[in-house]
């Protein structure tokens, strides 16, 4: 009897250390929209660069670049293994693309925002509002967060070019499966970048 009274208090302690903190970290609290891209319905690059202006065709390394005459900044990346699907997208309020075409969109990319209504310029305390608690807040220092520059980085080395301010600190929202993640990249309490993703 004490031995059964004692599995079954190792089987519960074992459940509850399975399940307890992942249950905690299995929902994800971040944006499911940013502008005309959304998570869960595997958009397709030729769609959302359709939306931008002229519809584009994949590549397998396919990152676009966009601005728009209000000084918005965008790039789209394709999908781990699915060149034709959007896998992630930032936006920004300075440019983030180096050595690589950037084209004009006649829309205004500063006007994206989450369905939430967060975007370019939104406070800190908004987005804490909309989404509660980041899974993470990461501080930029040194060359923290330079990814959010497409092509800052090759072949091992960063650019040697003058980057632009990316921020001070990064409020992060992420899924248990880790395959949704939504980045709000701050400065001086303003929203300046906000990446959307779910890829690998």
């Amino acid at each position: 009897m004490l031995r059964n009274r004692f599995l079954t208090q190792v089987v519960c302690l074992s459940l509850v250390l399975m399940c307890g903190p992942s249950a905690r970290a299995q929902a994800y609290a971040g944006p499911h929209a940013l502008g005309s891209y959304e998570i869960g319905h595997k958009v397709l690059i030729r769609t959302l660069s359709s939306s931008l202006g002229k519809p584009i065709a994949p590549r397998s390394d396919a990152v676009l670049c966009y601005r728009s005459a209000d000084l918005g900044h965008l790039w789209i990346k394709s999908a781990a293994g699915a060149p034709s699907r959007v896998g992630g997208v930032l936006l920004s309020d300075f440019p983030n693309c180096l050595d690589s075409p950037v084209m004009d969109t006649s829309g205004s990319l500063r006007q994206w925002k989450t369905t939430e209504g967060i975007g370019l310029g939104s406070t800190t305390q908004s987005v804490l509002a909309a989404y509660g608690k980041p899974s993470r807040n990461d501080l930029i220092k040194g060359v923290a967060y330079r990814w959010v520059v497409y092509g800052d980085y090759h072949n091992g080395r960063y650019s040697a070019k003058s980057m632009p301010e990316r921020g001070d600190e990064v409020l992060v929202y992420l899924g248990a499966d880790v395959l949704s993640t939504a980045e709000f990249g701050l400065r001086n309490g303003r929203v300046v970048w906000i990446f959307l993703s779910e890829d690998e």
